[in-house]
């Protein structure tokens, strides 16, 4: 039961757009972990610029390191 949890500073979607990052992601995670396309879920959340720290960065990126398996390319 792959899921993908999504966090980026706020942007506009359409539907359309959302529909596509979704078919995009979920064929990368079929394919790689042989899971089925019923079986993902993927979430997206908008955080905005002065949140990012305290919501994602710390917590989720720092304070879970061993759990990343591409580190971003900046620190705060």
């Amino acid at each position: 039961m792959p899921h993908v949890d999504i966090k980026s500073f706020p942007r506009e979607f359409t539907d359309e757009e959302k529909q596509a990052l979704a078919d995009e992601i979920t064929e990368v995670i079929v394919r790689r972990f042989a899971s089925k396309t019923e079986s993902v879920s993927v979430s997206l959340q908008h955080v905005t610029p002065d949140a990012w720290r305290e919501t994602v960065y710390e917590p989720e990126i720092m304070g879970q390191e061993e759990y990343l398996i591409k580190k971003p390319g900046y620190s705060m």
